[in-house]
């Protein structure tokens, strides 16, 4: 003999067991989600801080120390590269010059090199620097 349908009661539970389950999954995708992002973040991040500071280490041994050249590392995004920036300021171009062949070399591919150079400084009539004015 064939059992017969299953009695309504049991179709109660297993709605309200389903009821139990949606709320808790939306909590957690509420939680989760923004974990997971920040921690890709994160991690985009310290790549970047990594590459920066492969960089400057790279721009110092071939300067054979500090010097006015900076370097910004911004990290890669959803949707464009990562980017270094080397800056100088105006008159010291030669600086960028003199680092470039190694900071190509530890700049990975997915990301820019951008070279940034100041104004160069303007001379007064009698061939001296003008300064800009404070007030």
């Amino acid at each position: 003999m064939n059992p017969g349908p299953h009695p309504l009661h049991l179709k109660g539970v297993e709605g309200m067991a389903m009821e139990g389950i949606l709320p808790l999954a939306l909590i957690s995708a509420l939680i989760l989600v923004p974990l997971g992002l920040s921690a890709a973040r994160d991690r985009r991040l310290a790549r970047a801080d990594r590459i920066g500071a492969e960089v400057r280490a790279a721009v110092n041994r071939r300067l054979r120390g500090e010097s006015l050249l900076s370097v910004r590392v911004t990290p890669v995004g959803l949707r464009r590269p990562g980017r270094v920036v080397l800056s100088a300021p105006g008159g010291y171009e030669d600086l960028v010059e003199a680092a470039w062949p190694s900071v190509v070399k530890r700049v990975p591919r997915d990301y820019e090199l951008v070279l940034d150079f100041g104004a160069a400084p303007t001379r007064d009539a009698q061939g001296g620097e003008r300064l800009p004015r404070a007030a």
